[in-house]
């Protein structure tokens, strides 16, 4: 059994679509419902994809951010059941509930969505998590991880104005932590942790970072200056030199990378955010290599958004995505 799990229930979602009229359909009215703690449950057949939240922004207060992010995922199911229905009859996408413990610890947390990911990467469910602080992320990667053969690498894409690599020896995981996290475990096993961020910004992250950045093997970036000036093409040629030799991938998205007109509702906004049209370029290009086991949207942050727009920019990337993961199935 799953400790801190709860199924979803129709609430979110719009029920008693003809199955004969999916040219009028919307997400809300053909999502399907699963209880991962179902001991019966088999390995499904043909192309899945499984929603499934990550209720906490404890790393986030950690980090002394805004808080609020504990909101998200509710906040992008109301968007993305409102996004009209295309991927016809040969995809099915769950929602699987929600990971939600307001009394137990970040870490606890983590542990309890590693397992969640890790039994829908069994059961043939492709994961897209929606945060929830960048706390998602550890646990998110700790179960992708898990499921691979053993001693295989996991590289991971992070769009993110922030590096999120700092220590944690004085404040324990937080919002912040949680790619250091990932590259400590890579090292005690004398592994090299393959990590690209796309979207940085200098005035975010402090000298310790970008000093520990480049002593690091197999860790690279692109400011989000960077992105600005050479366009879609050099940025995606970037990306492709980085997935060269990698055979999974593990990509999230932190909101707060994109430019505060676009994403005001993120627990950090960003006056010089990356355009969240390039931004969806680069990513259907990396969903495109066929590499990506499983996303994540987080640090969507509801009481600081503006008639929901983060939220429905974070649905609109996974109406986009999950086209192209159907496509290259």
């Amino acid at each position: 059994m799953l400790d801190h799990y709860f199924p979803m229930t129709a609430t979110y979602y719009q029920r008693g679509i003809d199955d004969d009229n999916l040219y009028n359909a919307k997400w809300g009215m053909v999502i399907q419902f699963l209880d991962l703690n179902n001991p019966d449950l088999e390995p499904l057949e043909g192309i899945n994809f499984g929603l499934i939240g990550f209720k906490s922004d404890k790393g986030v207060y950690i980090n002394h951010g805004r808080v609020g992010a504990v909101e998200g995922p509710d906040a992008i199911r109301s968007q993305i059941a409102k996004m009209p229905w295309h991927l016809g009859r040969h995809v099915t996408v769950f929602d699987l509930g929600n990971i939600d413990a307001p009394n137990q610890s970040l870490a606890e947390m983590q542990l309890s969505l590693a397992k969640a990911i890790e039994r829908m990467r069994a059961l043939n469910i492709r994961p897209i998590v929606l945060g929830g602080g960048h706390g998602t992320a550890y646990g998110h990667y700790l179960g992708l991880k898990a499921s691979l053969p053993k001693n295989q690498p996991l590289a991971v894409i992070n769009m993110d104005a922030h590096f999120d690599l700092r220590p944690y020896d004085q404040t324990g995981p937080n919002s912040g932590t949680g790619f250091r996290q990932m590259f400590d475990d890579n090292v005690a096993h004398h592994d090299i942790f393959p990590y690209l961020v796309l979207g940085i910004q200098e005035h975010n992250n402090n000298l310790f970072l970008f000093d520990f950045v480049s002593k690091s093997k197999g860790i690279s970036f692109l400011t989000g200056q960077d992105m600005y000036q050479m366009g879609y093409q050099k940025v995606c040629q970037i990306v492709d030199t980085f997935l060269e030799n990698q055979a999974y991938v593990y990509l999230t998205i932190d909101m707060d990378c994109f430019a505060v007109g676009s994403a005001p509702g993120v627990s950090a906004i960003q006056s010089l955010g990356v355009d969240p049209k390039l931004a969806l370029m680069v990513l259907q290009h990396i969903v495109g290599s066929g590499k990506v086991i499983g996303f994540d949207l987080v640090e969507v942050s509801p009481p600081h958004d503006i008639d929901q727009h983060t939220a429905n920019l974070a649905a609109t990337y996974i109406f986009y995505l999950t086209q192209i993961l159907a496509q290259i199935h």
